[in-house]
């Protein structure tokens, strides 16, 4: 009759245990994005270079994470549901940042991993430098999102290459 109480005692103690380390964390807060390990949760290519990517988390609780900004948006827009949360890659230096409190820049299609053309900044300040140095135009979020046929700029080599 002991052993069993032990046994059950045993049991109870392993249930409590494995909810509380296996029960989801309700965290809200993003995670970091590892380089080269990671996939993108839209296109599953490879996360490999900071500056570009993002991460979404649904209502669930269920974080996604994207190689380009063009891939997160398309899955934000094939959701069509609410993203309570949804972050960024400081093009700088791979920060994570709010995508609603970014800076967008439109960029040439070939400049990013999957050629949408489009990376943040945490300030305004930054991506002015960055179209200042390297091209470019900033836009909004609205306007990126309104405008999915023409996320990237397009350069005088798209031009070229068209056909009249």
């Amino acid at each position: 009759m002991r052993t069993l109480a032990v046994r059950a005692a045993s049991a109870v103690a392993a249930v409590v245990l494995a909810v509380v380390f296996l029960w989801p964390s309700g965290q809200s807060d993003p995670e970091p994005i590892a380089h080269g390990r990671d996939s993108c949760a839209r296109c599953r290519m490879i996360i490999s270079q900071p500056g570009f990517g993002g991460e979404l988390r649904d209502r669930k609780g269920a974080l996604t994470k994207y190689d380009d900004l063009g891939c997160m948006l398309d899955a934000m827009l094939a959701e069509r549901g609410e993203m309570p949360a949804a972050w960024v890659e400081d093009h700088r230096d791979g920060t994570l940042v709010p995508l609603l409190t970014a800076s967008l820049v439109r960029t040439a299609a070939g400049s990013t991993p999957m050629g949408h053309g489009i990376v943040a900044f945490a300030d305004a300040a930054a991506a002015g430098s960055f179209v200042a140095e390297h091209g470019g135009e900033a836009v909004a979020l609205e306007e990126v999102v309104r405008s999915r046929e023409r996320l990237a700029l397009r350069t005088s080599q798209d031009e070229a290459g068209r056909e009249p």
